[in-house]
């Protein structure tokens, strides 16, 4: 596990595995919401990390930008975790999978459709 450092106190990441993303729902963080809530995520991510609930999360890592510090580390160790992560890749293929045949099924109904219409004229 690599770690991070905020207000001069080394942490340990974790593993992006199916309870941590559970954890991070119950701190306010979906899979839905990765991308768009960069900041509730650092902060449910330190928070499980560090053993704090959100607002004492918030409260350290408003702390730590005030001095000077940024979120790089943290943010190093989260992606880290999240490339190695064997639940992430399959979530990641059962995704592209899903998609790829909803893409397939709309295709073959755009077909479909448009030979009705050529046979309705």
């Amino acid at each position: 596990m690599k770690t991070f450092e905020v207000n001069g106190k080394q942490y340990k990441g974790k593993e992006f595995d199916f309870n941590l993303v559970c954890d991070l729902e119950d701190m306010g963080v979906s899979l839905d919401d990765m991308q768009k809530k960069n900041l509730s995520l650092i902060r449910a991510y330190f928070g499980l990390c560090a053993g704090l609930d959100a607002e004492r999360a918030g409260a350290e890592l408003q702390k730590h930008l005030i001095s000077g510090k940024k979120f790089e580390s943290i943010t190093d160790v989260m992606s880290e975790e999240l490339e190695k992560s064997d639940f992430f890749r399959t979530l990641q293929k059962t995704a592209e999978t899903e998609d790829a045949e909803v893409e397939t099924e709309e295709k073959q109904e755009a077909k479909t459709e448009q030979k009705k219409e050529d046979w309705e004229e």
